[in-house]
Parts: C-alpha cells; structure tokens; sequence
C-alpha cells in the first residue's frame, strides 16, 4: 500500500529490466523496440539490416531522476535540447535535430539522416504525425494510448528502412505534440 506513495513522493530505485516492445506490420513484419533505463538507450531492429540506437544522459540529480524515469518509462526520451539524443545506425553517429521544443507544436519536427536519406518527422496533431523522406511523405504515425504503442500505415513507396525510422523515432520522440494552446496554459500553471 506505501510503496505507490514511495514511489511517488520519495522516488524509487530505477528499474534494471529493460522494456521490449514489439510493433508488428503487416508490411514489414515486427519491430523490436528495446529501452533501458538509465542511461536511457533505445535499440531499435527489426526486418531492415540497419539497427538503430538512439542514447540520452539523464544529466539530473538523483532523486528527481528517480522521479522522473518513473513518469516518463523508456523507450520513451523527452529530450531538453536538439542535441540531447544521439543516433547511431549500426555503430556509426548519425545527424539528429530533437527539435528546439518550444510553445508551437512545429518545434517538436525532429530530423535525422539515416543511409543517406533525409528524413523528418513532423508532429501534426497531439497524437499523430507524418514522417516524410527526402520531402515526400512515406507514413502516417498515430497513437491512441499516450505513446506507449503505435500504429503506421505507409505509403506504397516506403521500404523496411523507412519502417525502422518511423518506429525508431515515433516511439523515442514521441508520435504528435501539444499545440500552442495547451503549451500556454502548461507554462502558466
């Protein structure tokens, strides 16, 4: 019975077991999105070759570290600043902009670049989003649970690798974003 209050006002040791969620497609076939804890670290294979790994520092004290791994459970990153997540596809770094996170609701648009293509994930609604390869759109991204699971549906011309970005980064960084509004009322109160 203490140990929901514990956890929410003291804080409680941060888990160890990692969190495995499987996205399966009929397309594609199933993703496997891996997170652990801290250092927060997301693994992201599946069909395509490239794995994709995309790291962050929780750089916080210990006791609000604690709270905040608790509401925020990986493979999940909300990162502080563009640079705060790193991605590497298969061992080597690749570009990523986290977007500057704002009160509009474009500051959360993340780009990366992953086999040399250029991609962007543009958030268009609080829980859907569009990711767009090279400036044409290959997936529709939705969420209907806050972001613990995601649905995609591709356009024809996307292929295993687009499947494995827009898994990789909808799930890191989050499938929509609130809009101006409701940032304003949350920086209020």
């Amino acid at each position: 019975m203490f140990g929901w209050l514990r956890r929410s006002v003291v804080g409680a040791d941060i888990p160890t077991e990692p969190v495995v969620i499987q996205v399966p497609d009929a397309r594609f076939g199933t993703v496997t999105v891996t997170g652990q804890w801290d250092p927060r670290v997301v693994t992201v294979s599946g069909p395509s070759r490239a794995t994709l790994r995309l790291s962050a520092v929780l750089a916080l004290p210990d006791a609000l570290k604690r709270r905040l791994v608790w509401l925020v459970p990986p493979p999940r990153i909300t990162p502080t600043t563009r640079d705060a997540v790193e991605l590497e596809v298969d061992g080597e770094p690749a570009p990523l902009d986290c977007g500057r996170r704002a009160m509009r609701r474009a500051t959360y648009n993340a780009r990366a670049t992953v086999a040399g293509r250029e991609y962007l994930l543009r958030h268009e609604r609080r829980w859907r989003a569009s990711l767009e390869r090279d400036g044409q759109p290959v997936a529709r991204l939705s969420t209907s649970d806050r972001g613990r699971t995601m649905s995609a549906v591709y356009q024809p011309t996307a292929d295993v690798t687009d499947a494995s970005v827009a898994v990789g980064l909808g799930m890191t960084l989050g499938v929509g974003a609130p809009g101006f509004l409701a940032n304003l009322v949350n920086a209020l109160f």
